[in-house]
């Protein structure tokens, strides 16, 4: 009987770990939420790097007063075999305590080449929404194709670092976080990118008990969504930012020794920001291919700045709510690179919140170019003065197939260049 139970026991560990796989239990992990468990982790994960592996962390809270580096081809992984919801007393947590008022420290894990990192949730038990205090990121790429796949981060102050280090073929998927400065930060990264199913939502916190106010207005004053910098043909799928200052930042990596285009060049789809006085800004794109949205709303404005020289494509997005910080305008372009709307919904929406002014324009073109086709308005009747403004530097605009909700298409036009205007309809 004593030989049976053994071996359902040893079934069932097996089962949850893999034949292969170490566990940090075997290394004198305590999961009670007390003990520093940082020597144990990192014992465990050294030993899988001597032939590659994964080392297994079951369900527990696992205290972590030190940093963890998850060698060349090790996995770190916990219980979870999809996205995960944070819960103190349930799953896999590591709780970490390492670099409070130390921002520029070394990150709470770091990912060498063909590192994963699966299957848990990171906690800052010290992190008080009163009185935030600066952390590191909580997760370091510093290698090619390295993985963090099903991982929530409940209240990072920064959250996940794929930029500050040259690398490769990364791939993000499957992530809940909410962080209070920076949610993702992309750059410096060559062919080819994935970043699926990435949340910077505030429920990682607000489930454990955050009080929501609070938590919105600082991240409203403060975060930063998806920071994107230097890539090559990045793929951006699914991913969503709320409550944030930024939703997504594109800008240029300064002193870039490798390559000619130290800027962004991704493709990003079915995703959005949402309640934020700006859903994106572009400070400068690959001039050549640029940035594209395809699928995506947004709930707040668009600022292309003036040093961009990249094309900015939209196709079959929607913009509606206040864009506070343009003063009512949902896209707003100071450089001179092209602008592409093509079926996208443009909607002045009556909420108590929004205040439109007659005077701004929903499209406000100060320079480039733009292509405006199969795009609709919806006035709500907030009828502005101009649907669409442009500028004296603007070079050229199509302007062509666009309908408006209970009137007609209104062009102010400033430019000296050529600007066909044709075939738009009253709705």
């Amino acid at each position: 009987m004593n030989k049976l139970l053994l071996l359902l026991l040893l079934l069932s560990r097996v089962s949850f770990c893999g034949i292969d796989d170490l566990n940090v239990l075997d290394y004198g992990a305590v999961g009670d939420g007390n003990t520093d468990n940082t020597k144990a982790f990192q014992t465990a994960l050294n030993q899988a790097a001597a032939k590659g592996g994964a080392v297994y962390v079951p369900a527990g809270q696992y205290r972590l007063d030190g940093v963890l580096t998850i060698p060349e081809s090790v996995t770190l992984k916990g219980i979870a075999e999809g996205p995960v919801m944070a819960r103190l007393e349930k799953g896999t947590m590591l709780l970490a305590f390492a670099g409070r008022d130390a921002e520029n420290s070394p990150p709470f894990i770091s990912l060498q080449n063909n590192a994963t990192l699966k299957g848990l949730s990171i906690y800052y038990p010290q992190q008080v929404i009163g009185n935030a205090r600066p952390y590191p990121y909580t997760v370091q790429v510093r290698g090619s194709r390295c993985n963090i796949i099903d991982v929530t981060l409940v209240n990072s102050y920064n959250g996940i670092d794929c930029g500050s280090i040259y690398h490769g073929q990364d791939y993000l998927r499957n992530i809940y976080l909410c962080a209070l400065r920076r949610g993702v930060y992309i750059d410096r990264t060559t062919d080819i990118g994935r970043i699926e199913n990435v949340h910077v939502h505030p429920t990682a916190w607000l489930d454990i008990g955050v009080d929501a106010d609070s938590l919105r207005d600082y991240c409203l004053g403060h975060l930063e969504g998806f920071i994107i910098g230097r890539c090559d043909w990045e793929y951006m799928v699914n991913c969503f930012v709320i409550w944030a200052k930024v939703g997504f930042r594109f800008s240029e990596t300064k002193g870039d020794p490798v390559g000619h285009d130290p800027q962004a060049n991704i493709l990003i789809t079915q995703s959005g920001s949402d309640v934020g006085p700006l859903a994106v800004i572009v400070e400068k794109t690959q001039y050549h291919c640029g940035i594209a949205f395809e699928n995506c709303q947004f709930m707040d404005g668009i600022l292309i700045e003036a040093e961009n020289q990249g094309p900015v494509k939209l196709t079959n997005c929607g913009f509606w709510g206040w864009a506070e910080t343009l003063g009512g305008a949902h896209i707003v372009n100071m450089g001179t690179g092209a602008v592409y709307l093509t079926a996208c919904n443009f909607n002045a929406k009556n909420w108590i919140e929004c205040h439109w002014a007659p005077a701004i324009p929903y499209v406000q073109m100060l320079n480039g170019t733009l292509q405006m086709m199969n795009c609709r308005f919806q006035d709500n009747g907030n009828t502005p003065d101009a649907h669409v403004y442009l500028g004296e530097k603007v070079r050229s605009a199509v302007i062509i197939g666009n309908s408006v909700e209970g009137g007609g298409l209104k062009v102010t036009n400033q430019c000296r260049g050529d600007v066909q205007v044709l075939g738009n309809v009253r709705d």
